[in-house]
């Protein structure tokens, strides 16, 4: 059996149902690899090991650090990159390169992957994958020019950044690959089945963590006094920052009508009762400054919601060009797109089935992976 090994010293438990947990969970459950996590034990118990991921494994290293690289991670690559037959690692960070020269050194017929977890924008404001005016950057691109030698698959999370940088470093171009983020569809819809569009209710859902400074929560609840809400509600879904409650509270004492009307569940653990949000509203709202992907973009488009998002990285890719939704740039375009959707959402129903399609065709972990699989055969 072929082994699969991630490297994420700061995995949690909600890490195994994102990225860090789903790659190496479905190369297990698809192509049958032996798949392993490394990491810190940063939870008492990893709930989601035995029910979401089950048959993925995670074994744990002590936290002995040396600056920013984990003497930990350092020997357990001494010790087992000859049995790795490949290797993940997350971030341009001088650690990752640092791990992917050891490995090499000890196993150089194993496959090296690297997972960037960069935002087109970023790479745009950077210039590439670094910021060259800053000391600790410009070291960090000399340890990636020596890297790169090594690695053998670099995904980008956006395709207009996989074009940047194939063209940026075009020696090693075809090293990088776009690789998008996704979600097990099967199982959400496993978990919680979609809605006729007559059985969902008017509701407009954001969700993160409220308050946030990223998450520009302020955008939408500044908004919403100017919204023709009619019989709408709207929802805000997920740990509240203690700083925003004083803007709640500001909010409903200057809008006594709209007390029933805009609602903070608070956080939700319970996934089930998460995903019955997303499958019975009709509308999503993301006022985030930046995102370097958009999870709850998808989450939403698979349970055919409508998107209204501000210019995020990938907004424009998830959205398939707006056709699913619609990019905002200030809070007047906010306004007019909730009330125009509010007014008519005869569209969006027509989009109903398109949406979930689209969704499940380029957003799926089976296909993703299925990506990775292919590149590791043709490397080998």
């Amino acid at each position: 059996m072929k082994t699969f090994v991630t490297i994420f010293e700061k995995c949690e438990n909600i890490h195994l149902i994102k990225d860090v947990g789903q790659i190496p969970y479905f190369m297990y459950k698809n192509f049958s690899y032996d798949a392993t996590i490394v990491t810190l034990k940063n939870e008492v118990e990893y709930k989601y090991l035995d029910n979401e991921v089950k048959g993925l494994r995670l074994q744990f290293i002590p936290k002995i650090k040396f600056g920013r690289i984990s003497l930990s991670v350092i020997w357990y690559l001494i010790k087992n990159s000859r049995k790795i037959d490949v290797l993940h690692l997350f971030h341009h960070r001088e650690p990752s390169y640092i791990y992917s020269i050891i490995y090499k050194y000890f196993n150089p017929k194993g496959h090296l992957y690297l997972k960037s977890d960069k935002g087109y924008r970023d790479l745009l404001k950077n210039d590439g994958l670094f910021e060259n005016s800053k000391l600790r950057h410009k070291v960090r691109s000399k340890l990636f020019d020596i890297a790169i030698k090594y690695i053998d698959t670099i995904s980008i999370e956006s395709e207009k950044g996989c074009q940047f940088l194939q063209a940026k470093y075009m020696t090693y171009g075809s090293k990088f690959i776009y690789l998008t983020n996704a979600l097990d569809i099967e199982g959400l819809y496993k978990r919680v089945p979609l809605l006729e569009y007559k059985d969902k209710e008017n509701i407009v859902i954001t969700v993160g963590r409220i308050g946030a400074k990223e998450k520009n929560n302020s955008m939408l609840l500044d908004s919403i006094a100017l919204m023709n809400l009619n019989d709408w509600r709207v929802i805000f879904i997920g740990p509240i920052e203690k700083k925003f409650q004083i803007e709640i509270d500001k909010f409903y004492s200057e809008n006594l009508m709209l007390q029933n009307k805009v609602i903070f569940t608070g956080a939700i653990y319970d996934r089930d009762k998460l995903y019955e949000w997303y499958a019975k509203s009709k509308l999503f709202c993301l006022t985030s400054l930046e995102e370097s992907f958009g999870f709850v973009l998808i989450e939403a488009m698979a349970y055919e919601n409508y998107i209204v998002t501000t210019d995020v990285s990938s907004a424009r890719e998830i959205t398939n060009n707006e056709m699913y939704g619609t990019i905002v740039n200030n809070k007047l375009d906010l306004i007019d797109t909730v009330n125009n959707f509010i007014l008519d959402d005869s569209l969006n129903k027509k989009l109903q089935n398109d949406v979930a399609t689209y969704t499940h065709e380029k957003y799926d972990w089976k296909q993703i992976v299925k990506i990775l699989e292919n590149r590791i055969n043709i490397s080998e």
